[in-house]
């Protein structure tokens, strides 16, 4: 915290108008630590700066990797996409593994639940065949045990 107080009062304007921009941003939904970080460097900011003012804002608890990851679960699965492709755009977002696992824990039923929602969604008015169907879950991140319990379900 040393570090926060010295770049406060050396650059005074610098931290403020960085801490606005990271308020915006967060304002708009939630950001992981590094996806906010790697925005306002991109945006001009310079990076001790930026690294002080999450480092603030994640004291406040105005910035949560723990929320960030929640929300992003949540978009997904109503989405309709299933615990692979999810874990991996976690992985991607270089979300802590453990923070992720912890979202994704979903007993089997709900999961293949989900599957048979966007099944069910995607191919209602239609008579495609159950590989085509198989198929479009996968993309979507589903394991393949699910799949075919989603399909023998229909």
């Amino acid at each position: 915290m040393a570090e926060f107080a010295d770049v406060e009062m050396l650059e005074d304007d610098t931290f403020r108008k960085t801490l606005d921009r990271a308020v915006r941003l967060l304002g708009q939904r939630e950001h992981g630590r590094i996806e906010l970080e790697r925005k306002l460097v991109r945006k001009g900011f310079r990076e001790d700066v930026v690294h002080a003012v999450v480092d603030k804002l994640q004291a406040d608890d105005l910035q949560s990797d723990e929320r960030y990851a929640a929300a992003l679960v949540r978009r997904r699965i109503e989405r309709g996409y299933g615990p692979i492709y999810i874990r991996q755009e976690l992985r991607q977002r270089r979300v802590d593994d453990e923070l992720a696992e912890a979202e994704l824990t979903h007993t089997g039923e709900f999961w293949l639940g989900e599957a048979c929602r966007v099944l069910q969604k995607k191919f209602s008015n239609r008579t495609n065949a159950r590989d085509a169907q198989g198929r479009f879950l996968a993309r979507r991140g589903f394991p393949a045990d699910l799949i075919y319990r989603a399909l023998g379900k229909l």
